[in-house]
């Protein structure tokens, strides 16, 4: 009878750990906007913390230190708008160059089988203290490995004041 009852545990086990389930993504990373707050410091606003979550189906996330050349400078981009007159414009320094804000994300793709990934990334964002604009905004996507292009996501208006 313990061998019975040993024996159907162990089959009972075996049977649900086949059948845990795992969340499945696409292989296309896909981001969702979650907040971006302002931070002052002497009165004076500083930067943009931007939040959003992500997930990616195959977890090919995030750039190595050697990738450096196009297409593999960036894997997050963000472009920088401003209000002007009623309408939003990008931002173009002294060079003639529009101002962006892209960076690189780290390598994150998750240890064993299942590659699925989802989390929150936080990014900051200096503030342009070249502009009178008091208002701005952002429009975000990211890039996996495979050059899979995200969702565009924007930012709502953001007020900038001193």
């Amino acid at each position: 009878m313990k061998k019975i009852f040993l024996v159907l545990s162990f089959l009972l086990l075996i049977f649900l750990s086949a059948c845990v389930n795992y969340e499945q993504y696409p292989i296309e990373p896909n981001i969702e906007y979650k907040s971006c707050k302002l931070i002052i410091a002497d009165d004076t606003p500083i930067y943009h913390v931007l939040e959003f979550d992500f997930t990616d189906g195959d977890g090919d996330i995030g750039l190595n230190d050697d990738e450096t050349m196009p297409p593999y400078d960036y894997n997050l981009f963000v472009e920088y708008l401003e209000m002007h007159d009623g309408s939003w414009k990008h931002f173009v320094n002294t060079n003639g160059d529009t101002v962006n804000f892209n960076a690189r994300i780290p390598i994150i793709t998750p240890e064993g089988l299942n590659k699925n990934i989802k989390g929150t990334i936080y990014d900051t964002i200096p503030i342009n203290n070249f502009s009178d604009a008091d208002t701005v905004m952002y429009i975000i996507y990211i890039k996996d490995r495979a050059l899979n292009k995200s969702n565009i996501i924007e930012t709502p208006q953001l007020i900038i004041s001193n």
